[in-house]
């Protein structure tokens, strides 16, 4: 009885939890959409409101052959882009967050981030709305970086994992060999 309770309670939070989820992430869509020059754009993972910013900087992704997720939670907050594979983080402060107040929250969120192991790349407003391009570069950069040292990485994965193969069997081998002489 008490396993069955610990199971539907556990499950109760987890739909809880969810509910919390989708009710900030429906706020703060509806606080996006009510922003002078929000644009509703569609997207691979559905539509989803942006500031002029944040669309400037989507755009310019796209065109180098990004393919950013927009609003991504991670840990609780939202990312304005993100690339999960290569666990990278992609913000676009406008003018109403360059304050010390939302610095401050954005120094304590990039550090919890960092602690989850994401790596958040700031871009102000008037970057992106006069060179958008140039910050696509930089995360493009950034993100094939990523993507090759993961590759990299997984080849290196590899090769060891053959090499403790060969290493494992090659007694066996040797055995193989020495019975089929006789």
């Amino acid at each position: 009885m008490n396993l069955g309770r610990a199971i539907a309670r556990g499950i109760v939070g987890e739909i809880e939890k969810e509910s919390r989820r989708r009710e900030t992430y429906t706020r703060l869509q509806s606080e996006a959409a009510s922003r002078p020059g929000s644009t509703h754009v569609q997207t691979p993972w559905g539509p989803v409101w942006m500031s002029p910013i944040e669309h400037r900087l989507y755009e310019a992704m796209r065109k180098d052959g990004l393919d950013p997720v927009p609003q991504f939670r991670i840990e609780g907050y939202y990312a304005d882009f993100a690339f999960p594979d290569v666990r990278l983080a992609v913000e676009a402060d406008g003018a109403a967050y360059h304050g010390e107040d939302r610095r401050q929250r954005d120094r304590r969120r990039d550090w919890i981030l960092r602690r989850a192991g994401w790596t958040v790349q700031r871009f102000h407003g008037t970057t992106i709305h006069r060179k958008a391009e140039n910050c696509s570069y930089v995360v493009k950069r950034e993100v094939d970086g990523r993507r090759a040292m993961n590759a990299r990485l997984a080849w290196e994965a590899e090769v060891h994992r053959q090499e403790r193969r060969e290493a494992l069997l090659r007694p066996f081998r040797s055995l193989l060999r020495f019975l089929r002489r006789r």
